[in-house]
């Protein structure tokens, strides 16, 4: 036996002792318990939704009772933890904190039984008993409690997923990868452009220039290395064009392009060859319009000569 809280509809509770089989469907009780320091907030399968919601409330509120560490634990019947009904026996009943100045507070009134269990009673002889003076005892005041809120639309808990373990890392093979790389060499980047990053599998490769001097000339080769340690984070490609190389059905790589200084100059160049050749057009134009009419002066005196008197 253990004293315990049963919510009413109202917002208050009321101290009672509870016992296992005191437990309806139609209740919603709270029950502390010191060995675990949780406040259990027992809740019947055929109890109302509005007390329901009241029993958290109130459940909250009794932590100023038996201390802030304790923890509200809602439960429902059916599904009651083994520390649960250890706290039903009584063995780890909580004690409530004594505010400076406060009397301890009287135990509660024991609850009235079944009729079941007084009809049992009636059939057995009634025994003597002694006759006791009834003590006066304060009555229990009702824990002050806000005013209850308006009930809140239950929403349906998501449904949990299962998360499978992650498939084991398959590396590629070391001379597989090397042969998609020669391949990639082997393809020239677009003209004006050049590589600059290479993504080969999960793997990501930069363009590296090597100089070499050969016979007093000096010479440049690019090759594709593997980045050791990429830096951690997202990164996005600003300034860079992505190209994705397939070859035989199989995708060989991604490699991210950055224009030259010819790709840039490359259309002004183009515009500066239309325009010169728009001028010399032009000019072989007006050429031929200023020598055409003194062509027709010099065969009109000709033939002024050829005339005769």
């Amino acid at each position: 036996m253990v004293i315990g809280y049963e919510v009413m509809e109202d917002g208050t509770l009321n101290e009672i002792e509870l016992t296992k089989d005191d437990l309806a469907s139609t209740l919603v009780v709270c029950v502390v318990d010191d060995d675990t320091k949780s406040i259990y907030l027992w809740k019947g399968s055929q109890a109302g939704v509005r007390r329901k919601f009241i029993g958290a409330r109130v459940a909250t509120n009794l932590r100023t009772e038996y201390g802030f560490n304790f923890k509200v634990r809602p439960i429902d019947e059916g599904e009651e933890p083994p520390s649960f009904f250890t706290a039903m026996n009584g063995t780890t009943v909580a004690t409530r904190v004594i505010k400076p100045g406060e009397q301890a507070p009287p135990p509660a009134p024991p609850r009235p039984k079944t009729e079941s269990a007084a009809e049992t009673k009636s059939d057995l002889p009634p025994t003597p008993q002694p006759r006791v003076e009834p003590v006066a005892t304060p009555t229990p005041e009702p824990i002050s409690t806000p005013p209850p809120r308006p009930p809140t639309p239950r929403t349906n808990p998501a449904p949990t997923t299962v998360s499978r373990p992650a498939a084991p890392y398959i590396a590629a093979p070391a001379g597989e990868v090397a042969d998609m790389i020669k391949e990639m060499e082997g393809i020239d980047p677009p003209e004006g452009y050049q590589r600059e990053l290479v993504i080969v599998y999960n793997a990501l490769y930069t363009v590296a220039e090597h100089r070499t001097s050969v016979f007093g000339q000096e010479k440049i080769e690019r090759r594709i290395e593997k980045v050791k340690d990429p830096p951690e984070g997202t990164f996005m490609a600003e300034g860079f064009i992505p190209r994705v190389i397939v070859k035989d059905g199989r995708v060989l790589g991604i490699e991210l392009l950055k224009g030259t200084p010819d790709a840039i100059l490359s259309p002004i160049k183009a515009e500066m060859k239309e325009r010169l050749s728009d001028l010399i057009t032009f000019f072989k134009s007006e050429t031929e319009e200023v020598s055409t009419p003194t062509k027709k002066a010099k065969d009109k005196e000709k033939g002024k000569k050829l005339v005769a008197k």
